[in-house]
């Protein structure tokens, strides 16, 4: 079972940064924050791996910026 870290969401915030997505960097505070909710922590009753958490992460940052993009 795999939960997300501060580290990991460094490099995530790098990954989109480095495959383009330059206006994206720094991720905003209240993204990490709902990042960190959902993946911080041991889900129950489910379980995730670290694949899990980097394709649900990256659904979740995807529609952050399109639903918050002026």
């Amino acid at each position: 079972m795999a939960v997300m870290t501060k580290k990991e969401l460094r490099k995530l915030e790098e990954y989109f940064y480095y495959v383009g997505y330059k206006n994206w960097y720094p991720f905003p505070q209240d993204l990490k924050k709902q990042l960190m909710d959902i993946y911080g922590k041991k889900p129950f009753p489910q379980e995730w791996n670290e694949q899990d958490i980097f394709e649900g992460s990256k659904k979740l940052i995807r529609e952050y910026f399109k639903n918050n993009s002026n």
